[in-house]
């Protein structure tokens, strides 16, 4: 059974770079989430050795981020740990975390969210904080990185709360579908 699996290897190794970078190109396109759910699976499942993966690994980070971003099911986001797992297992530090130096921040996290995004039975909390430990200090280094921050047009809010503090000179608004489970007391003066 060797045999076959190496002749399987040796006739897809020409095919991985254009495949990896088709796919690469289908994920981050205009399609359904379902669909770019398998083209990251895909990427990530490859039949190839880690060893022929190596000058392609950039490739993979993308698709990898994305899987652990939790965009589709928590099956991508198991297959995307057991990846990140594999390559911190076999591939020397130094070497892996010079490739995904540019997707470090959110591959990070990607991890730390999983964490919060948990229950208490969750197999892939359970492998997020694993791969955490593996990482080491580099887990941390992202806590000095700034916070991927999303602006929100006030226009684009239809309802919102003016929320005056103490010693402020200026209201804050609350969009409306971001007050949930909070009560609000109101002081008469």
């Amino acid at each position: 059974t060797s045999t076959k699996y190496d002749e399987m290897y040796s006739e897809f190794l020409p095919l991985l770079p254009s495949l990896l970078q088709s796919l690469n190109r289908l994920q981050s396109g205009v399609h359904k989430q379902a669909m770019k759910d398998i083209f990251i699976e895909l990427c990530l499942t490859v039949p190839v050795r880690l060893s022929n993966l190596l000058p392609y690994l950039p490739a993979l980070m993308d698709p990898l981020v994305s899987a652990l971003n939790g965009a589709g099911s928590n099956t991508l986001i198991a297959q995307g740990l057991r990846t990140l797992e594999l390559c911190i297992d076999n591939l020397q530090p130094n070497f892996f975390y010079d490739k995904i130096e540019p997707v470090r921040a959110e591959l990070i996290q990607s991890l730390w969210q999983t964490l919060q995004n948990s229950s208490e039975n969750d197999n892939n909390a359970k492998t997020a904080f694993r791969v955490l430990g593996k990482c080491g200090a580099r887990n941390r280094k992202t806590l000095q990185d700034p916070p991927k921050l999303e602006y929100v047009h006030p226009d684009a809010v239809a309802a919102s709360v003016l929320v005056w503090f103490p010693n402020s000179s200026y209201p804050v608004k609350l969009p409306i579908q971001k007050v949930r489970c909070c009560h609000v007391i109101l002081l008469v003066t």
